[in-house]
């Protein structure tokens, strides 16, 4: 598929109004308009760097220091129940052990969280995704939440009926490696806007994210630097582009001045502080 024929389909020759008036037209959480002339700060896993990432406490952290956007995991518990976590595991970030797809929401529910990074955190629980959607619905913020691995039609409905009944399909983005999933997405909910995350592009991404309606295409920053041929494609057509997950201003820079449209980062406040600089008038 060549730029031409993106540009010319009217579903394609959208995306970048979309990219800047669909989910991130809405007001701010401090009730001015979200800011459209800079790129957007995306706070990975929370604010990682000042809280137990994927916890209430690290969502905080990240609406605290102003990041446009809250990127989060989940997992489907035992019991089908969507859970923020990033591993396939419980042992790495919590005081428990075994399979997150093993464990059923309870036992989820019950484990600490939060010890691991500290004392002042003990007692932070792995938050289940309709708990995520009212703390942001309720306190400000717009959600990125990655669906990770393979999820059946069932799983998909449930964290598409779930963003939809908490009235958040205008704050949140999904996004994930698998197209299947996120074929799944376009067809039970189109109303939740989705992007296709990539660790190295690939020649044929144009047309399956023409095909998967995609907001935006995620390339890492490693795999955009690798294949800017690839990614250009994308820029020059339009398409909205967050790339994870960088934490280096001389990357920052490039990037912005590539056209991206936000940056995945575990350094929120220091971006915003950087982007301050740069954008705002002396």
């Amino acid at each position: 598929m060549t730029n031409d024929k993106v540009r010319s389909d009217p579903l394609t020759s959208s995306w970048a109004e979309r990219v800047r008036n669909a989910a991130f037209a809405h007001e701010d959480i401090s009730g001015g308009p979200l800011v459209t002339d800079r790129p957007w700060v995306i706070a990975h896993r929370g604010y990682s760097g000042a809280a137990p990432e994927n916890t209430l406490a690290a969502v905080d952290a990240a609406r605290m220091v102003g990041a446009d956007w809250i990127e989060v995991d989940l997992h489907v518990s035992g019991d089908g129940t969507p859970t923020v976590i990033h591993d396939q595991s419980v042992d790495r970030t919590t005081d428990g052990s075994g399979a997150v797809g093993r464990l059923d929401d309870d036992t989820l529910s019950r484990l600490d969280a939060g010890s691991w990074a500290g004392p002042g955190f003990a007692g932070q629980r792995l938050p289940k995704l309709d708990t995520l959607l009212r703390d942001v619905s309720t306190n400000g913020g717009r959600l990125l939440l990655e669906l990770k691995g393979e999820w059946s039609p069932g799983a998909v409905a449930s964290v598409a009926g779930s963003i939809i009944d908490e009235g958040m399909a205008d704050r949140t983005v999904v996004q994930s490696f698998s197209v299947a999933t996120l074929a799944f997405l376009r067809d039970i909910a189109p109303l939740v806007e989705r992007c296709l995350l990539r660790t190295v592009p690939r020649e044929d991404d144009l047309a399956v994210v023409d095909d998967l309606q995609a907001l935006a295409y995620n390339p890492s920053v490693r795999g955009f630097f690798m294949r800017r041929g690839v990614v250009d494609q994308f820029l020059d057509a339009g398409c909205g582009m967050f790339v994870w997950t960088v934490d280096d201003p001389t990357s920052w820079e490039k990037l912005f001045g590539a056209g991206v449209h936000g940056i995945i980062t575990n350094l929120p406040a220091t971006l915003q502080g950087y982007l301050a600089a740069k954008y705002e008038p002396v």
